[in-house]
C-alpha cells in the first residue's frame, strides 16, 4: 500500500513539473486564439482591425 501511494505521489509531482514547463506555451496559444477570435468577430461586424507590431 505504501508503494502505491508513493508511486502516485511521484507521478503527480512529475506531472506538475511538466505542467510548469509547458505553461508558457499555453499562454502563447491562448494569446494567439484571443487575437484570432478578435479578428473573426471584427470581420463578422464588417470591421477590419489593424495588427499592432
Amino acid at each position: 500500500m505504501k508503494v502505491l501511494i508513493g508511486s502516485i505521489i511521484v507521478v503527480l509531482v512529475i506531472c506538475f513539473g511538466v505542467w510548469l514547463i509547458l505553461s508558457p506555451s499555453f499562454k502563447k496559444v491562448g494569446d494567439t486564439a484571443h487575437k484570432l477570435r478578435e479578428n473573426v468577430q471584427g470581420e463578422e461586424n464588417g470591421e477590419e482591425k489593424q495588427e499592432r507590431h
